[in-house]
């Protein structure tokens, strides 16, 4: 029996462990670059406060400031056009600024769900400016959103730049307790733990132990009534179910209560 308790016990951990697999997350139809859904959540940027204007380059790679704003969009070169999710100007000069990121007609952002608690998850958004070097490369800003209690309410920073033969990419970072408030529930598919490989082993466990229970009274009872016991002395171990209250009413109090007899338990 006392193996059977340990089964529910280690059952009732899995299910209640959180997994921090990757979860897919579809943008939104309506605002792709604002929201995605997906079975266990739906995110909404429009939940924090945009425009983020001033956004350090932590690489220093020239005297570059940034400006991100998903919803609402930006823009960015003062040209009228104002489709601009992320932007970069160059303090140091009069060049103006440039687009990382455009929204555009039929965009689809990516959306990638690291972890929901705490919650971290990242959005690539492209149709930038071409770089305008020896091989032009369009920009990309890709931004990773986590829920940070080591900062503050919300904090962003450009954190490196990455490249391949097309693409020059923005790594953001925006971190702090505000990233929680996007999260803004359950989406189409339910707002479980639909996915995730602790909560299934768990659910096994709970229904494997509850069949183990049924099969030892119902199997000890059987047994018993062969050979001849009939009432309440059918139930296997009848006298260890009887006193089962009682046993746990005295290991409750003796862990609440102070030892008294602390000389008798010391010679015993």
């Amino acid at each position: 029996m006392t193996l059977l308790v340990c089964c529910l016990a280690v059952a009732i951990a899995l299910a209640t462990c959180p997994v921090g697999e990757a979860v897919d997350c579809t943008p939104d139809a309506g605002d792709p670059y604002c929201k995605c859904s997906g079975s266990d959540v739906t995110l909404d940027l429009s939940k924090l406060s945009f425009p983020m204007h001033q956004i350090p380059d932590t690489q220093q790679y020239g005297t570059y400031e940034y400006t991100f704003s998903p919803c609402p969009t930006v823009d960015c070169n003062d040209g009228g056009d104002s489709s601009g999710v992320a932007c970069q100007e160059n303090v140091g000069s009069s060049g103006g600024e440039v687009f990382v990121a455009r929204k555009v007609p039929d965009g689809q952002p990516a959306w990638s769900i690291a972890n929901l608690d705490p919650l971290e998850f990242t959005v690539t958004y492209c149709d930038g400016d071409l770089t305008g070097g020896v091989e032009d490369l369009e920009r990309c800003a890709i931004v990773t959103f986590k829920d940070d209690g080591s900062h503050g309410d919300l904090d962003a920073s450009m954190e490196k730049e990455t490249s391949t033969d097309t693409q020059l990419s923005y790594n953001f970072m925006l971190q702090g307790k505000d990233i929680s408030k996007v999260r803004a529930g359950a989406g189409g598919g339910g707002g479980g733990g639909s996915g995730t490989a602790a909560g299934v082993v768990g659910l096994v466990l709970i229904s494997v132990f509850i069949a183990a229970v049924l099969t030892y009274f119902i199997a000890g009872m059987a047994v018993n009534y062969n050979r001849g016991t009939r009432g309440c002395e059918m139930v296997p171990n009848a006298t260890f179910w009887r006193d089962l209250p009682f046993l746990i009413k005295d290991g409750f109090l003796f862990m609440i209560s102070p030892c008294y007899n602390r000389e008798h338990y010391e010679k015993f």
